[in-house]
């Protein structure tokens, strides 16, 4: 006894199915999972540049941009800033203000590049008046004002090494098939609901 079962309609719909995945689904996927593995990457880079300066992770990731990758353009690009970190960022010990009583400035002590150094002028105080967030300042004059705002070195030096292209391309090629595989399948589970 032979059997004959005609498959061509639910054929046709399998390859609309397809199109539809390749043209719809596969470029999201690729798009979230470019910019997920580039956040990836600034944070490994932020990592590994952060102790070299002595600084802090977040300061550092501060400085990377993350330019996101579109459907026009299918790559992230990560770029440093060439500006300076803020002094506040090396500061060793505490970073509250420094006044002391009897109106009495403590001494502000900064290392960077494993180097301490004590700068017998320099005070914390806070950003704005009632900021909870402080910086490092000096008088540029005998008088209360104007004061000068000090800043540390920038991470451009360290961004181009070839020590920490490494550490990037690493996390880039450990990273990218598992946030591929996770958003692919989670852009086919939502092409699938009705």
């Amino acid at each position: 006894m032979a059997f004959d079962v005609t498959v061509q309609h639910d054929l046709k719909k399998l390859k609309r199915q397809l199109s539809d995945l390749e043209t719809k689904v596969a470029p999201q996927a690729t798009i979230r999972t470019l910019n997920r593995v580039a956040e990836s990457a600034k944070v490994a880079s932020a990592r590994h540049i952060a102790p070299q300066m002595n600084s802090r992770q977040a300061a550092v990731k501060r400085r990377i941009e993350t330019q996101r990758a579109t459907f026009k353009r299918l790559w992230a690009t990560l770029v440093a800033r060439d500006r300076a970190l803020q002094l506040i960022e090396f500061v060793v010990g505490s970073r509250k203000p420094t006044q002391q009583p009897g109106g009495k400035r403590g001494l502000v002590k900064a290392k960077v590049y494993g180097k301490t150094r004590t700068l017998s002028k320099a005070f914390i105080a806070p950003r704005r008046s009632g900021s909870s967030k402080t910086t490092v300042y000096m008088r540029t004059s005998p008088k209360r004002k104007p004061l000068k705002l000090l800043y540390g070195p920038g991470i451009m030096q360290l961004f181009r090494q070839k020590e920490n292209d490494q550490v990037m391309q690493a996390k880039v090629r450990e990273r990218f098939p598992i946030e591929f595989a996770r958003n692919l399948l989670f852009y086919i589970n939502r092409y699938k609901r009705p």
